[in-house]
């Protein structure tokens, strides 16, 4: 029989693997836990893990995202601070711990930040799971449950394809997942202690680390909240205890978020700006659902799972706490879910599920043995077997409904192991080689002492133009070479740190950011800069009238501009109000002065938009 919130369905309030007596140290404590474990449970946890660190190790490689990363780190360790390019102060990270872990890792670790990034995103994937199946073991042992327990939920993460690509790629997904993990293992600590026994340091302390998770990823905000609200519940915190919670967890991000506005001049990072992360785009998120659930039949072993936690509960309902710890993790998959699809989705196919999924199947990682339970386990384990061995998604996942061979999902990594021609990619080397020529022009270019901007070589043909076209930078901006290109993070391989990278997608380029979407296919793909603003930026205006009309779309050729009327229009307008307000504010010295600036109109600045067309921003912003 059940209480109200302070009751606890567990048979034991001591923790069965706890010491009787006090340990001499933290390291003993664990090891004296270790000792205690049912060797049965060892192999229950040990099997996934094995299975999802071989196949992340099989599939290890780095994204051209993960090369983003890695350029703003060696920025960091290079004393020229948190940017994508010496001398504009844009936030490229999306992921703002992450950033900063690898800088850190970097500065204590020799060798190449890529390869470093992909082993240590492995390394936490990895310890990360391990770290959420115990968490769960641990529920169901303080529930006194005596049977073995079997890898319903965990199988289901391991045998999907796209998981594996993403415990490394160079991101932040290997952060997620060991966020998660610990956030789900430190609510079951809280759950194993008697509400009246949880000391205060202990909320606090838990409280700071569900604090990271907009650090991890700023969308990580809404698990943090679930999390936190679950905690509250489980230690029948009073409402001076919750605001004492609210604080410890918000101390970073808050601190952060003022860093981000006086810095950077935004309220988030540039690409959730390009990504227009604020917009409504519904139909677009339930094709990256379905996109998901497509080729590995997800269906299937979601409804087996639910078919087993109803058989679970015929023998036991859980209490209300039980209850409070095993929804969080439930109810913030489902947030994430709403919000995922809310926005969009992604362009990686299955990138933004992995997380989701994860907390999906925190509580049934594992599941007791039942008579009736086990088959149904057993039928998880054999689509596990066909989806891990057999069923891939492709290349290109999910076509643009507004078609012209557009495409709104893909898998990234079977695009980049085709591009470089390498099955694992760790390095920057097989990323150069994708555009070798521009490598070869930059350092020629660099060695005559040419200033010139050059052209990813893709670019380039686009255009009908020879890969060592270039043209001269700019008497007044410091940079040595440039490179216009679509790919940010090997274009950053290839630049050295003092060089220009000018990108053409707006995630780390003002202007980019901030004009209105030319594109309405793939999500991060909606803003494709004209030519003309970067020309205008970089170029040096002596040698604007040399810019062949190559560049001029065929609605500019229809109304009869050129390409030397454009890139005044693009300069001007980059002198105008609020416009030339937006390129100060990443651009000039950061006094005090400008951060204070920057702090106060970071909101309107965030809202604001710039056609696309250089002509019409011209007339809308220099009346």
């Amino acid at each position: 029989m059940t209480t109200p919130l302070e009751s606890d369905d567990r048979t034991n309030v001591t923790d069965p693997e706890r010491p009787t007596s006090r340990t001499s140290s933290h390291f003993g404590r664990i090891a004296a836990r270790a000792r205690a474990l049912n060797r049965f449970d060892l192999i229950a946890m040990a099997v996934p893990t094995v299975i999802l660190a071989v196949m992340g190790w099989q599939k290890r490689w780095m994204t051209d995202d993960g090369l983003i990363f890695t350029r703003a780190v060696k920025q960091i360790v290079d004393g020229n601070g948190p940017v994508y390019n010496i001398g504009e102060r844009t936030e490229t990270s999306t992921s703002t711990l992450w950033q900063w872990v690898l800088a850190l890792v970097d500065l204590v670790t020799p060798g190449d930040i890529a390869a470093i990034a992909v082993y240590l995103g492995l390394a936490l994937s990895v310890g990360g799971f391990l770290i959420a199946l115990n968490a769960t073991r641990r529920l169901y042992r303080g529930l006194a449950v005596k049977r073995f327990l079997l890898p319903a939920g965990a199988l289901v993460f391991v045998a999907i394809p796209s998981i594996w690509d993403f415990l490394t790629a160079g991101m932040e997904t290997g952060l997620i997942i060991f966020w998660i993990a610990v956030s789900w293992s430190l609510l079951v600590r809280a759950w194993q202690i008697p509400a009246d026994r949880v000391r205060l340091r202990r909320v606090l302390g838990t409280s700071v680390w569900y604090g990271l998770g907009p650090l991890v990823r700023p969308d990580l905000g809404l698990a943090m909240m679930v999390f936190l609200a679950a905690l509250a519940l489980l230690t029948r915190a009073r409402w001076t205890r919750c605001i004492g919670m609210l604080a410890v967890a918000g101390a970073l991000p808050a601190a952060y978020e003022i860093f981000r506005m006086g810095y950077y001049g935004l309220i988030f990072p540039m690409p959730a700006l390009t990504k227009e992360a604020g917009e409504s785009l519904w139909g677009r998120g339930w094709d990256y659902l379905t996109d998901y659930n497509r080729p590995y039949k997800l269906w299937i072993p979601l409804l087996l799972l639910a078919v087993v936690a109803a058989l679970l509960l015929r023998v036991r309902r859980p209490g209300n706490r039980t209850w409070i710890v095993v929804a969080a993790p439930l109810t913030a998959a489902f947030v994430q879910t709403f919000y995922v699809i809310k926005v969009g989705g992604d362009f990686m196919h299955g990138r933004m599920w992995m997380p989701v999924l994860l907390m999906l199947l925190l509580p049934l990682l594992l599941t007791p043995f039942d008579k009736l339970a086990t088959p149904v386990v057993a039928g998880i384990a054999v689509w596990a077997v066909i989806c891990g061995s057999s069923w891939r998604s492709g290349i290109i996942t999910t076509d643009s409904p507004l078609g012209n061979g557009q495409h709104q999902v893909w898998n990234e990594r079977d695009f980049y192991t085709n591009e470089t021609k390498t099955d694992n990619p760790v390095t920057v080397g097989p990323h150069i080689r994708t555009i070798e020529e521009s490598y070869d022009v930059s350092r020629k270019a660099l060695a005559d002492g040419r200033r010139v901007l050059i052209l990813d070589p893709n670019y380039a043909r686009a255009y009908n133009l020879p890969v060592d076209f270039a043209l001269p930078l700019r008497t007044d901006v410091d940079f040595p070479v440039g490179l216009v290109i679509g790919r940010l993070g090997v274009g950053g391989a290839v630049m050295p740190l003092d060089g220009i990278v000018a990108d053409v997608w707006g995630l780390s380029n003002t202007i980019g950011a901030h004009i209105d979407q030319t594109n309405f296919a793939a999500a991060g793909h909606q803003k494709l800069l004209p030519p003309a603003w970067n020309f205008a930026l970089y170029v040096d205006p002596a040698a604007w009238s040399q810019i062949p009309d190559n560049f001029l779309s065929a609605k500019d050729r229809e109304r009869g501009v050129t390409m030397l009327q454009l890139v005044n229009a693009a300069n001007h307008t980059m002198q105008c109000g609020d416009v030339k307000e937006l390129v100060d504010s990443v651009t000039k010295p950061l006094t005090f002065g400008r951060f204070w600036d920057n702090l106060t109109g970071a909101y309107d600045r965030t809202k604001l938009r710039i056609p696309a067309d250089p002509i019409a921003a011209e007339q809308k912003f220099c009346k």
